[in-house]
C-alpha cells in the first residue's frame, strides 16, 4: 500500500505537465506521462485488492454499467471501422476505464492519505496556475504549433493543457477547493485563510486571463453552488460584482477578435459542431456510431474533408452530452446521466455530515461538478482527460459508500 500511494501521489503531482508531456504516434494515437502513471497506479490497486474484503462503491454500479454499455456501441458498430480506427476508439474506452478507476483508487485511501491527496491536488494546480503566467508573458501564442492541431489562441492563458478552456476550466477548479479551504479555516479562525485568499486571487486571475467564456460561466456556476451550500448568499453579490467589474476592464481589448468576450465566430463554430452531431444522432439513435469513434463518423459524413492540418477538436463535439448521445445513443446517455446524477445526490447527503473533511470535500466536489457540467454544453469538458481525472478523484475523496439511505 505504500508503493501505491506514492506513486499516487506522483500521479497527482504530473497533471501540471497536462500536454507537454504528450508522445504522439500518429494516426490518432497518443500516450501522456500521467497515463502511463495512471496505469502503474491501478494495477497496484488491483493487486491490493486481492488481499482486501471487497468494499461497496457508491458509484461502482453506474459507472461499470456505462462502461459496458458503451463497449456494446461499440461492437455493434464494428462493421463500420477499420482495424486501426477500432483499436484507436477501443484504447480510448480503455483510457476511460483507467480514469474511472480513479474513484476506486483514492475511494480506498485511509482518511490521512484522502487529507493528503486534496493536498496534493492543490499543489498540483498551483503549479498548473504559475505554468499559466510563465506562459502568458513568455509564450503567448500557439501559431508556429498550428500544424500539429493546436489552434492559435494569441494572448490567452492555456498553460500547458494548449487549450484555454479546458485550462480555465481546470483553473476553476482549483479555484474552488481554495475557496473551499478559504470558508473552512475562517470557520476556525485560522490564519491560514489569508494565504489562500492570495492564492484565490491568482488563480482567479489566471481564469480570467484565459477569456475563455465556458471558464467564466463554470466559475460562476461552480462559486455559486458551493457559496450556497456554505450559506454564504451574501458573497453571491460580491460575486456579481467581481464579474461586472472585470467585464468591464477587459472589455478595452474587444476590439482584438481573440479576447472578445462577445465573439461570435466561435459561437458560430459551436452551433455548426452541435448541428453536425445532431445530424448523426437522428440516424444513430439507439447506440450511437461506438464510443469515441465520433471522429470516424464524421469523416464518413464527409464533415472533416476541409481540414489542411490535423486536428485535435475532431474527435469530439463542443458538447459533452451531445458527444455522449452521438456515440453510445439514448441508452448510453442515460447510464451516463444515472451516474451523475446519482454522484450529486451522494455529494448533496454527504454534505449533512458532520466530519469536518467529509464535510468540506463534499461541497468543493459538488460545486466542481455543477461547474464542470456547465463548462461541458460549450466545451467537452466531461472528457478531456485531466479533467475527467481531476473530478474522479474529488469523488473517490468524497464518496465511498453511503452510511445512511439515500432516500433519507
Amino acid at each position: 500500500m505504500d508503493l501505491l500511494n506514492i506513486i499516487f501521489s506522483i500521479f497527482i503531482l504530473s497533471l501540471p505537465l497536462g500536454e507537454i508531456a504528450r508522445f504522439d504516434f500518429g494516426n490518432g494515437i497518443a500516450l501522456r506521462l500521467n497515463e502511463i502513471l495512471l496505469a502503474i497506479v491501478v494495477v497496484l490497486w488491483l493487486l491490493t485488492q486481492f488481499k482486501k474484503r471487497k468494499k461497496n462503491f457508491f458509484l461502482g454500479k453506474p459507472i461499470l454499467i456505462f462502461t459496458a454499455i458503451a463497449l456494446f456501441s461499440l461492437l455493434i458498430n464494428i462493421r463500420n471501422l477499420s482495424i486501426l480506427s477500432f483499436f484507436v476508439s477501443f484504447s480510448y474506452l480503455v483510457r476511460w476505464g483507467l480514469y474511472a478507476s480513479l474513484y476506486f483508487v483514492a475511494s480506498s485511501l485511509d482518511i490521512k492519505h484522502k487529507k493528503k491527496s486534496l493536498i496534493l491536488m492543490l499543489i498540483s494546480g498551483v503549479i498548473f496556475v504559475f505554468i499559466g503566467f510563465v506562459q502568458y508573458f513568455l509564450y503567448p501564442s500557439l501559431r508556429n504549433l498550428y500544424y500539429l492541431g493546436w489552434d492559435e489562441h494569441l494572448y490567452r492563458m492555456f498553460s500547458s493543457f494548449l487549450d484555454p478552456n479546458f485550462a480555465g476550466v481546470l483553473f476553476v477548479l482549483i479555484l474552488l477547493i481554495i475557496i473551499g479551504l478559504i470558508l473552512h479555516f475562517k470557520k476556525l479562525k485560522d490564519p491560514k485563510y489569508l494565504l489562500f485568499i492570495f492564492l484565490g486571487v491568482i488563480t482567479l486571475g489566471a481564469v480570467y486571463l484565459t477569456y475563455s467564456r465556458s471558464a467564466l460561466l463554470a466559475l460562476f456556476s461552480g462559486v455559486l453552488s458551493l457559496l450556497i451550500l456554505e450559506k454564504k448568499t451574501r458573497w453571491i453579490l460580491l460575486l456579481v460584482f467581481i464579474s461586472i467589474l472585470v467585464f468591464a476592464v477587459f472589455s478595452r481589448n474587444f476590439n482584438i477578435e481573440n479576447l472578445n468576450l462577445l465573439r461570435t465566430a466561435s459561437v458560430k463554430a459551436r452551433l455548426d459542431s452541435y448541428s453536425k452531431a445532431i445530424l448523426i444522432i437522428k440516424e444513430n439513435p439507439v447506440f450511437g456510431v461506438g464510443f469515441n469513434s465520433y471522429r470516424f463518423a464524421q469523416e464518413r459524413y464527409g464533415f472533416n474533408l476541409n481540414y489542411q492540418y490535423p486536428s485535435h477538436a475532431e474527435s469530439g463535439t463542443d458538447n459533452s452530452f451531445l458527444f455522449v448521445l452521438a456515440t453510445t445513443g439514448i441508452f448510453g446517455l442515460i447510464a451516463y446521466l444515472y451516474l451523475w446524477i446519482k454522484a450529486l445526490k451522494g455529494l448533496y447527503l454527504k454534505n449533512k455530515e458532520k466530519n469536518n473533511f467529509q464535510n468540506l470535500i463534499s461541497k468543493i466536489t459538488f460545486a466542481s461538478l455543477i461547474a464542470v457540467f456547465i463548462g461541458s454544453f460549450f466545451i467537452n469538458a466531461l472528457f478531456y482527460p485531466f479533467i475527467m481525472e481531476w473530478i474522479f478523484i474529488l469523488l473517490g475523496l468524497s464518496l465511498v459508500k453511503m452510511d445512511f439511505k439515500e432516500n433519507k
